[in-house]
């Protein structure tokens, strides 16, 4: 009741009245009980969806108090100054962005408490998802500093820090060559953590950087697709889960771009689905036996400007997780399109390492699989002896119990025997 009570008078709250009301639910401390202290930071909230802009006097006194609880022990007081920071950066907006965002910021880099870190983290992850003009600028900045933080052996929050880090790349601020191959070279190292917050955390970092940063993603597509697919088999579910989700998003990104040496108008690379020296359908080329060594001379028909002046030819798609291992079938471009010999023995040689060493990769990991499951085998067959175990000891105890009790209900009888006869000859 007093919660309602308290939430219509913020919502029905005259604008003299907001320096005097702020100052009450900011005068809590820890000597008041935790539902008490979560309220009176929630208020805050209301107020921002209420009155808005009307509270932009006020907007420092608001992430003071904010401020203040973020050292709460409480998980749900924490809470609720995450949702405050959101609905004050949503409703109140005629102020910069970073009058709210700097005095979190200068919190997160000098707080100790593992609590404020956590709290401070997420509060600057929601403010940023919900604010609708961001700098730019300042943002790319501070990410720099944060993936800095998010390294050191000081900051203990470090899961909270990657989903502020995440929020930075969903709002597009990231789009930097540079500051990608920096934040992707960080996070990467958090798949492996032994906190599997920090692994999930991590993940969801690579994925948001997947979707969003479409223009600069294939060229990091290769490395970390093999970081994400070495860590899909995580002991925890919910981590295995969103490493999946990652690497599908990964695989969606179209592959790199490769630079060909040629007329600009006639460039393009291509694909070949098996093995490049037994078929180029794609040009209608056909090359010959290995033994002769040449490729035939092309069409007259076939002009200069429907054929490209170099391959690049690839075993697999990556998708299929098949390295890139023939080199490019370059064609002389002089007088009739004559074409320069080609050695398809070394190369179907060099295609078969490749696929062996591929097939023992995945050979491995078949072998890793199964030890595992041998393992839970074992696990699930030392519990049924256990079991069992338990269940003979069990009936062997109430045969005994029933024994005993048989015993004493035959002592009692007789007892009962004996007391009787007396009387009787009484």
């Amino acid at each position: 009741m007093a919660t309602y009570e308290l939430e219509n008078i913020a919502r029905a709250l005259p604008t003299v009245a907001f320096a005097s009301f702020l100052n009450c639910i900011s005068s809590t401390d820890f000597s008041e009980k935790s539902p008490v202290r979560r309220q009176c930071v929630r208020l805050l909230g209301v107020l921002s969806a209420a009155h808005g802009d009307a509270l932009s006097p006020h907007l420092s006194r608001m992430i003071s108090a904010v401020l203040r609880r973020l050292r709460d022990p409480d998980s749900a007081v924490r809470a609720a100054c995450v949702d405050a920071v959101a609905s004050i950066t949503t409703n109140v907006t005629s102020q910069p962005f970073a009058t709210i965002l700097k005095p979190l910021i200068d919190a997160l880099f000098h707080e100790q408490d593992m609590n404020a870190q956590i709290g401070l983290s997420l509060c600057l992850s929601a403010a940023v998802d919900a604010a609708e003009k961001i700098e730019v600028a300042e943002l790319r900045k501070l990410l720099v500093k944060v993936l800095k933080l998010v390294r050191s052996e000081c900051f203990k929050a470090k899961p909270a820090l990657l989903l502020f880090i995440g929020s930075i790349v969903s709002s597009g601020c990231a789009r930097s060559k540079s500051l990608i191959t920096s934040l992707i070279s960080t996070v990467v190292e958090f798949l492996g953590s032994e906190d599997w917050a920090a692994r999930k955390a991590a993940a969801e970092v690579l994925e948001k950087v997947a979707v969003v940063e479409r223009d600069l993603a294939p060229e990091f597509k290769v490395p970390c697709v093999s970081a994400l697919e070495n860590r899909r088999f995580d002991k925890v579910k919910v981590v295995r889960e969103t490493m999946n989700r990652a690497v599908e998003m990964w695989r969606d990104v179209p592959a790199p771009l490769q630079e060909v040496s040629s007329p600009p108008k006639d460039t393009r690379s291509r694909r070949s689905p098996v093995f490049p020296c037994r078929s180029l359908s794609d040009s209608g080329l056909q090359t010959p036996a290995p033994t002769r060594k040449i490729l035939p001379t092309l069409p007259p028909a076939l002009s200069y400007s429907s054929t490209a002046s170099s391959w690049e030819t690839i075993l697999g798609s990556e998708e299929d997780k098949k390295p890139c291992i023939l080199k490019s079938i370059k064609l002389d471009t002089r007088k009739n399109f004559r074409v320069v010999p080609l050695k398809c023995d070394d190369n179907l040689n060099l295609a078969d390492e490749d696929v062996k060493k591929h097939n023992g990769k995945e050979l491995e990991d078949l072998r890793m699989i199964s030890k595992q499951l041998m393992q839970i085998e074992n696990q699930q067959s030392s519990l049924m002896e256990l079991l069992q175990r338990f269940m003979g000891s069990s009936e062997k105890g109430m045969s005994s119990l029933e024994k005993r009790v048989a015993g004493l209900e035959k002592g009692v009888d007789e007892i009962k025997h004996g007391l009787a006869m007396p009387s009787k000859g009484i």
